[in-house]
């Protein structure tokens, strides 16, 4: 049960440093509104919050994740009060996405979730160290690697499928053929 709250407690942060991450690779521009510095450190905090999570199994590592989204919803409020809603870049330059109250009020959902499961549990899980939370850990940036890369290219190779159907369907109307 631990892995399960710890998997939907950290995979909105794996997705965002796997954007990042991929981001990278590919040279792509950041769409990150604050200073790349502290980009990297978001990033870097994101990371090893998540990891420590799957390798110190313990409630009290839900407080951390709890932290790392209070902070962010700070952040965000801080940008949207000096920049407006601007472009966030929280899923890396592929996906456009702006900073608003929603990303606010999803961050703060977070953070109570982690004060709750912490609250709940805190009887429950032993604080234990597990060398194997590394393996689960790099499953999941794997998968949220995957998720990052794929789904904004299939998104982007079905419109472009769409578009060329599109004036084919036309050519094929008028030839009589086509079977629908």
């Amino acid at each position: 049960m631990y892995e399960l709250l710890a998997i939907l407690m950290s995979f909105p942060l794996l997705m965002s440093a796997a954007s990042f991450i991929w981001g990278k690779v590919l040279g792509d521009p950041s769409n990150f509104p604050a200073h790349p510095s502290l980009y990297k450190a978001l990033i870097s905090v994101q990371i090893l919050a998540a990891l420590i999570v799957f390798i110190y199994q313990s409630s009290f590592s839900f407080i951390l994740l709890s932290l790392v989204y209070l902070s962010q919803a700070i952040g965000v409020l801080f940008i949207m009060h000096t920049k407006g809603k601007v472009a966030c870049g929280c899923l890396g330059p592929q996906v456009s996405s702006k900073l608003s109250y929603k990303l606010v009020l999803l961050n703060l959902l977070f953070v109570f979730a982690g004060i709750w499961i912490c609250y709940f549990t805190y009887q429950i899980y032993e604080p234990v160290i597990i060398p194997e939370g590394v393996l689960i850990y790099m499953i999941l940036v794997l998968l949220a690697l995957l998720i990052a890369v794929g789904v904004p290219d299939a998104l982007y190779a079905i419109a472009a499928y769409r578009s060329v159907a599109g004036l084919n369907r036309q050519v094929i109307s008028k030839r009589g053929g086509g079977g629908g």
